[in-house]
Order: C-alpha cells, then structure tokens, then sequence
C-alpha cells in the first residue's frame, strides 16, 4: 500500500497523507507529475475539497473507493514506528473499514495502535496518544 496525494496538494493535505502513511506502516510518495502505475499495488490518495483534504481514495487494479471525511483534531507531529494498526469497534461501519485499509478488525480494543471506530468519527490511536480524528 502506498500514499500519496492530488498532483499540487496544499500544505495541509500533505501533511496529513504522510500521517496516514506513517501511521498505517505504509510507504508515502511524492505525486509531482507521476501518474498511478498500479500494477497491482493498492494506492491511497489524499482528496482535497476547497483546498482542505476531504478524503482518502483507495485506488486498485482500476477499481477506485472513496472515504469522505473531515480531519478535526490533529496531535502534535512525532516519529511512528512500524506497528501494524488493528480497527477497533463493533457493527458494520467498523468491518468495512478494516477491509478499506486491509487490516485485521477487533471488537475490543487491546493492540498498541489502534483506529477506533464511533459513530461519527475515528481515531487514530498511538498507545494513549490521539494522533489524528476524522469526522465522517
């Protein structure tokens, strides 16, 4: 899985792919001119509306899925490790994101790293550290 973003992104929507990235153990690249070769690989791209990131399209063997989301809070920038998130919550909502991202899913929260799933949001969850919430 790599992340990346729209060709001229604002400095905000850059930021928050490389987060996403970093948080997910995933590798980040720089868009520039370079188009979305996806041979296979999964492709995560940063949307923008209004010049603010609105999204996160999930871009694979020409099939694309779209997270709309609003970011609300963001934790104070620092260095992530490579642990693997586990999407932590109950329902629907909750399935379909692990499958989104490609990640196991728990009902409980119990791994050092967690997105946790609410109803009108999630947390990206670093030990107790909120690093990033998305309204969606």
């Amino acid at each position: 899985m790599r992340f990346t973003t729209s060709r001229r992104p604002s400095p905000g929507t850059r930021r928050l792919a490389r987060t996403l990235a970093h948080f997910l153990g995933a590798e980040y690249m720089t868009r520039g001119k370079t188009g979305l070769n996806d041979h296979g690989e999964v492709w995560m791209v940063v949307v923008e509306g209004d010049g603010n990131p609105a999204g996160l399209a999930r871009r694979s063997r020409g099939e694309e899925r779209v997270l709309r989301f609003a970011v609300s809070v963001e934790g104070r920038p620092r260095r992530l490790g490579k642990k693997r998130p586990v999407v932590v919550g109950t329902g629907k909502d909750a399935c379909d994101l692990a499958e989104f991202f490609g990640l196991d899913w728990s009902p409980e929260g119990a791994a050092q790293r967690e997105i946790r799933v609410g109803d009108e949001y999630l947390d990206l969850v670093d030990g107790e550290d909120l690093v990033l919430r998305l309204k969606i």
